[in-house]
């Protein structure tokens, strides 16, 4: 769940009307993974620490088993998980599908 007081600046996205956002391929293909809660607990870690080996720690998994978690999930969302801009396009779209699922 996402408190609308801890978003800040995020807050913004609450503004975009709701069938803009859905329609938003990031957040769609972010919506195909939502049926595995493992991958979104996986994506949720890495935009969270940005790092591959402290996520597998908050997830208490082998670093290895994340990054074969994370490959499965850039491809499926067709982003590069690993490269900043994929990084924050990642965080933004898990923002706003929890957003319109909240």
């Amino acid at each position: 769940m996402v408190s609308y007081a801890e978003l800040g600046a995020l807050a913004l996205l609450a503004q975009v009307p709701q069938d803009s956002m859905r329609d938003n391929a990031d957040v769609a293909a972010l919506a195909r993974i939502a049926d595995n809660p493992q991958d979104v607990e996986t994506l949720d870690a890495y935009c969270a620490t940005g790092s591959l080996r402290r996520s597998a720690d908050l997830l208490h998994l082998h670093y290895s088993s994340v990054a074969g978690r994370l490959e499965r999930i850039g491809k499926t969302l067709g982003i590069e998980l690993t490269e900043p801009t994929g990084l924050v396009r990642a965080g933004l779209a898990l923002t706003a599908w929890r957003l319109l699922n909240d």
